[in-house]
Parts: structure tokens; C-alpha cells; sequence
């Protein structure tokens, strides 16, 4: 085997690969689909070496997932930039386990080809063998899989984490993966993907609730409205959806759904209430509920973070409202992070096209080669690998309802001609078509260019300009708003921290208000997530917990001071025989502390 691997992992590969014996030493998860594999006649030598998707049946299978994506891609932007540190890349897969995209990591892509973890390929276990998205398929639940745990040899030089995604119905839709380099093994990575797959399903579960009784829980009320809490969807009093910590807390399984009636689960009547109610479940425990009748759409679709949503006073959410419902662009400018797709969100529910579609296209991420398909449509056979009905376009999508632009500073100069002309004539011909169809919608743009100085430049239109930026919001970085401690406590109890008993300690509070977040409410979001994926239960968390890319740069300390730390952590290095973990114990501090020091210590 080309890649060093763990010698219990090792002696169980011997045994089960060539005595044929029973892979002995192995977590009891790697052993049975070690098995399960060997059932299937998968040799563990080499991986199939069928072709993946591409190009239009890859688009095909991504259009099939698109409401996975679209609801997962907070989670695939956020772990994204935190697994770069970590020379690692996010995959997201669909429920047989395809890729379906992956973000992270450049320096990791040529690994990552070697393996075939590229969008397109399978990676369900009957492809690869035991690996994470596979196994967590099979398993229902999260699975990390290290190095030669993997079956298939040539997977040995990876570690990978993943967690499966259920629908509100209990289908199994698809699984969210972590992959790093096997000698860069990440213990945390499966707390990240695990607590990132439940924000997905929280937000797929209020997505669809619209329409029938929505019904949340928690032990904590404070945690009513975070992914911690329990959700449930009732038809008639009849369960039909609900959330994993749902059926958890209520000893049901996703089998019960069409079976079990809400006087099964608490005691009372299912009727509105206008704030908390206290309710007995069935088994005995007193749960905070909060129900919303289906005449309301009380929780609205999930976003990351949600407190992004409360970056504008009312106010200025209200005039813009105003501007919206008279058919008035409305242009958001701000920095990445800042929020502006979900103020966009917040605008479309309070505008009188609230019950209209909202359609989100991200400017940048299409490539200018479909932008234009992507926006108008085209007909059956405008170009190969069309599909055979053709495909509306996100224009007519969005009819009756709200286009959102993101980034649209970064649209071709070619599609802005095109898109000037739909805006003015309010219709759109689709590619290859000579029919023209009318639409209805009204427009929110977001940028984080200058596009005033754009257009003198001659980057951008300055017709489609005038008629973009009519009523221009700004939404404020996080350096400049006062609010932050807020913002961070809101943030905390939505992750569902204080369930867990952990909290932020003064000194970190210190700094997090003191860093100038470049990301804005998405980066400090992220490290958030990060610091309490790592934390155990109850603990106090210290500036050292700090991912390191969120530290503000200290001035130069006092020599004297500095030669006393460094000093300090030298002694205890040498009574430790440079054991940094039992030095970092023995201090009170995280290793990270201690390597940070000597790294800085003069020499």
C-alpha cells in the first residue's frame, strides 16, 4: 500500500483481504460495510473505472437536485472557506451518492482528482467502497472514514467526513462531505459537516411549511428558532413532516409520518397561539412549543445567519418594501458577508409579491458561457446537450414574483444589453426560439463593486445603470455597526450553545469585537460554528479558541513581558520533555497557544 496507514487498520486489512478472516480492530461501522462491500464482489485493489456526468447529463442531475443546492449553498460557501485552512475541499452529494458540487481547497484538487473526488462521480459504497458519503448513505447517519479504513486501496491517502441530509418526508436526499489529506486528519471535521447537514434540513423543513401547521419545540425556549429545535408539520392534526431532533426527542421514527396525530405527541389541542406554550410530550418531558396555523407563514425559510436579517432597522426594510411594490428596482451595495441576499429574501416576503416565486441568480458563479441560457431559456435543440423540452429560464421563473440578481456587476456586457431589453419591454425570447413570452416580476439587484465607477469606465452600461439604481440600499459592514455584542450573542444561541453548556469567555469576547471581519456576519458566523463544533460540553471557550485566521494582529509587546511568556513555555517544554499537549495542559492553555508562541519567540 503507497500510503501509511494505522497499524491496527493495517492488521485488519491482512486479515480481512488476505486470510479472509474478520477485519478485528476496526469501529464496528467500518467493519460491517467492509463487509458490505466484500458481498457486492467490489475488489479492494483498484476503483471502477466507469466515466462520471459531465456537462449536460451532470447539469441534468444538478437541475434534478436543485432545491439540495439551493438550500445547502450557505453551508457549502461557509465550510468552503474554513476547510482551506485545512487543505481540504466540502463535497455535496446527491442521495447515490454523485457529487453534485465541491468547494475548498485549490492545492488539494490535484489529490482530489487522483481519487475521483470530482463533481460527477459516484460515491456510493457500491462505487468506492466504505468511504463517507457512501457509508453515511447506507448508515442514515454521519461517519468519518481515515485513511486504509477506506476499502478500495487507492483511497488510503484521504480522510473524509460526512453526513447524510433528509427531506422534511424522511426521503434520504444526498450527504455533505468533508476530505483532507489522510496526514492531515481533521477529529472536528465531522462535528462541522454534522451540524451543518441539520442547518440544511432546518431550513429545507421551513421552507415547505407554509402551507400546513408548523409546530416548534425545545426544552430551552431561548433556542426556539435555531436548527437545535425540534419542528413538526401537521395536515389536518396528521404528522407529515419533521425535523431528525423531532423524531428524536419524541421517540418516533420517519415511518410514523402519515401514522401519528399531534394528541399523540402532547397533551392539548393543536390551535394557535400568539406566544409560547408550555406542553407534556408523550414521554413525560415539558417542551416550549411555538405553533403557527397555516394562514401564517410564521418561520421563514432558514437563513445563515439568520441575525444577517436584522442588519437593517425596519425602516429602512419598510421604505425599500414601498419602493419594490411599485415595480422600482431596488440595488443592494455592500460588502461580501454583508447580508444582502438575505435582506433581498426579507424584501420579497413583505412585498405584495410575497406569495410570488423568488428567484436567486449569483451573477459571478455561472459561467458567461450559459449565463445567457441560464437567464432566458432556450428551446428544445438550440445547441447540444439541450435538454429535449427545453427550459424556461430564470426570467419566467421568476414571473409573478422576485428576480434577485446577485453580484450583477459581474454580468457579461452582453447579457446586460439582453437583460435592458427585458426589463424594458417585459418579455424575453428564449435561445433557438422565435416566440416571445411576457413576464412579470419585480427586480433586486446586489453588488460588492463600484458600479458607479464602472460605468464611467465603460464596464457597464450606463443605461442599465440609470435604470438599476433608482433606490440604492447600503447595508454597513460588521466593523461599522454598533450592535456586534448583540449580533454575537444572537448568533451563539441560534448554533445552540448555551443546549451544550458552552460559553464565550471575556477575553474572547474581546477579541471577536475587536477583529475587523472581512467576511462580515457570514465569516464571524463561520467561526462561530467552527469554535463550537470543536468545544466540549460545558466548556468556557478562551481567545486561543479562535480560529487563526480571525485574530487581530497585537501590537509588539513589552520585551520583558514577551521574554516572561516565552520563557514560561520553554520551562515547561523542557519539564515536559517538549510533550507540547502536556505542556499546554500544565500552562491552562490550548496547544495552539503554545505553538503560537514559540513560532513568534525571538530567536
Amino acid at each position: 500500500m503507497d500510503h501509511p496507514i494505522a497499524l491496527p487498520v493495517e492488521r485488519a486489512r491482512r486479515s480481512f483481504f488476505q486470510q479472509g478472516l474478520a477485519p478485528a480492530g476496526l469501529r464496528g461501522e467500518i467493519a460491517q460495510s467492509w463487509q458490505r462491500c466484500r458481498q457486492q464482489a467490489l475488489p479492494p485493489q483498484a476503483a471502477r473505472q466507469e466515466d462520471g456526468l459531465e456537462g449536460a447529463a451532470l447539469n441534468a442531475l444538478r437541475e434534478a437536485n436543485s432545491l439540495l443546492l439551493r438550500l445547502a449553498q450557505p453551508e457549502l460557501d461557509g465550510l468552503g472557506e474554513q476547510v482551506i485552512d485545512r487543505r481540504g475541499i466540502v463535497l455535496l452529494s446527491d442521495a447515490d451518492g454523485v457529487i453534485l458540487n465541491a468547494s475548498g481547497c485549490p492545492g488539494f484538487l490535484p489529490k482530489a482528482e487522483q481519487v475521483a473526488l470530482l463533481p460527477g462521480m459516484a460515491w456510493g459504497e457500491r462505487d468506492r467502497g466504505t468511504n463517507a458519503i457512501g457509508t453515511a448513505l447506507a448508515l442514515g447517519a454521519a461517519v468519518q472514514v481515515n485513511g486504509g479504513e477506506h476499502y478500495l486501496a487507492s483511497n488510503g491517502g484521504i480522510s473524509c467526513s460526512a453526513a447524510p441530509i433528509f427531506a422534511p418526508n424522511g426521503r434520504l436526499a444526498g450527504a455533505l462531505n468533508i476530505s483532507s489529506d489522510a496526514r492531515a486528519h481533521d477529529a472536528h471535521a465531522l462535528g462541522l459537516v454534522r451540524l451543518a447537514a441539520r442547518q440544511i434540513e432546518h431550513r429545507w423543513l421551513a421552507r415547505s411549511a407554509s402551507e400546513h401547521w408548523l409546530v416548534r419545540f425545545h426544552l430551552n425556549h431561548a433556542l426556539l428558532g435555531s436548527p437545535r429545535e425540534g419542528v413538526l408539520v401537521f395536515a389536518d392534526e396528521v404528522l407529515v413532516e419533521a425535523n431528525s431532533c423531532a423524531l428524536a426527542w419524541l421517540g418516533l421514527v420517519w415511518a410514523d409520518l402519515g401514522r401519528v396525530r399531534f394528541g399523540q405527541l402532547f397533551d392539548g389541542e393543536l390551535e394557535p397561539a400568539d406566544g409560547l406554550r408550555t406542553r407534556l410530550s408523550r414521554r413525560g418531558q415539558h417542551f416550549h412549543l411555538c405553533i403557527t396555523p397555516p394562514a401564517r407563514k410564521a418561520l421563514a425559510e432558514w437563513q445563515t445567519p439568520k441575525t444577517e436579517a436584522a442588519a437593517r432597522p425596519s425602516a429602512e426594510l419598510q421604505r425599500a418594501v414601498k419602493v419594490l411594490n411599485a415595480d422600482i428596482p431596488v440595488l443592494l451595495l455592500g460588502e461580501t458577508g454583508v447580508g444582502k441576499e438575505v435582506f433581498a429574501r426579507a424584501l420579497h416576503a413583505a412585498s405584495r409579491r410575497g406569495r410570488g416565486p423568488f428567484v436567486a441568480v449569483n451573477c459571478a458563479a455561472i459561467p458567461e458561457a450559459l449565463i445567457e441560457s441560464e437567464l432566458f431559456g432556450y428551446e428544445e435543440g438550440a445547441f447540444t446537450g439541450a435538454r429535449r423540452k427545453g427550459m424556461a429560464g430564470k426570467l419566467r421563473e421568476a414571473s409573478g414574483g422576485v428576480l434577485f440578481l446577485d453580484e450583477v456587476g459581474d454580468m457579461p456586457a452582453a447579457m446586460q444589453a439582453r437583460l435592458l431589453r427585458a426589463l424594458q419591454q417585459r418579455e424575453v425570447t428564449p435561445l433557438g426560439g422565435g416566440q416571445t413570452h411576457a413576464v412579470d416580476f419585480a427586480l433586486i439587484c446586489a453588488t460588492h463593486r463600484d458600479l458607479a465607477a464602472m460605468t464611467a469606465s465603460g464596464e457597464f452600461r450606463a443605461d442599465l445603470f440609470y435604470r438599476l439604481q433608482d433606490y440604492p440600499v447600503r447595508l454597513p459592514p460588521l466593523r461599522e455597526r454598533d450592535d456586534l455584542p448583540r449580533l454575537i450573542d444572537e448568533m451563539w444561541d441560534e448554533l445552540g450553545a448555551e443546549q451544550r453548556g458552552v460559553r464565550l469567555g471575556g477575553p474572547l469576547r474581546a477579541a471577536l469585537q475587536a477583529y475587523s471581519w472581512p467576511g462580515n456576519a457570514r465569516q464571524l458566523y463561520s467561526a462561530l460554528r467552527t469554535m463550537l463544533a470543536l468545544a466540549d460540553d460545558g466548556a468556557v471557550l478562551g481567545e486561543e479558541d479562535l480560529p487563526s485566521g480571525c485574530r487581530v494582529d497585537a501590537p509588539r509587546a513589552c520585551p520583558t513581558l514577551t521574554v516572561g511568556r516565552d520563557e514560561l513555555i520553554e520551562r515547561a517544554l523542557a519539564r515536559c520533555q517538549g510533550n507540547v499537549s502536556r505542556a499546554a495542559a500544565e500552562l491552562g492553555v490550548a496547544r495552539s497557544t503554545v505553538y503560537r508562541r514559540r513560532k513568534q519567540a525571538p530567536r
